[in-house]
């Protein structure tokens, strides 16, 4: 996993040198995201290379009753790692009919991470007649469950709220060509 991290930085610096060339704000805001997630991921490796020591007994704090209850979607400096990982190999799963990834398409609508490494994902397509019906959603899965800490999927197909094409993130506007 440690190299993982690293080799996850060093994409993130690549895709945020190539997005930086964009004269777009948006586009160069994400240019910006997309160091500072390279930062976090270089900041975690550098952590996990040094010898952790486990805090002393008295420093040990229960859980309180509030986070035995906790929504699994509340991302933990772990699941907020993987939560990076999971979005950037979603965004290599491309629509056949649009060359722009499904996630900035808009075609994602929740990315839920248990503890254990359970994923749930809702997902929508850009119409229910879509013809990548039967491809996109078994990709996108495929492509989440091979990441390491993952531990099962779970994609469910959704409706509600409609797709429509302000859903879509900046650079999948400025990559189609659409103004707003």
């Amino acid at each position: 996993m440690d190299d993982f991290l690293l080799r996850e930085a060093e994409h993130k610096e690549a895709v945020a040198r190539e997005l930086e060339n964009s004269a777009e704000p948006a586009v160069l805001r994400e240019a910006e995201r997309q160091r500072a997630a390279a930062r976090e991921l270089r900041d975690e490796w550098e952590k996990r290379q040094t010898p952790k020591t486990p805090p002393a007994p008295e420093a040990a704090v229960a859980p309180s009753p509030s986070d035995a209850s906790s929504s699994e979607d509340t991302d933990t400096p772990e699941s907020a790692m993987l939560r990076e990982v999971i979005v950037d190999a979603i965004k290599s799963c491309y629509d056949p009919e649009i060359p722009v990834n499904v996630y900035d398409l808009g075609l994602i609508y929740r990315i839920g991470i248990s503890p254990a490494g359970q994923v749930d994902l809702d997902m929508t397509l850009t119409a229910p007649g879509c013809p990548a019906a039967g491809i996109l959603p078994g990709e996108v899965e495929g492509k989440v469950r091979s990441i390491p800490g993952v531990t099962a999927v779970q994609l469910n197909l959704v409706w509600q709220p409609p797709w429509d094409q302000s859903k879509m993130s900046a650079a999948a506007r400025l990559q189609l060509g659409i103004d707003w």
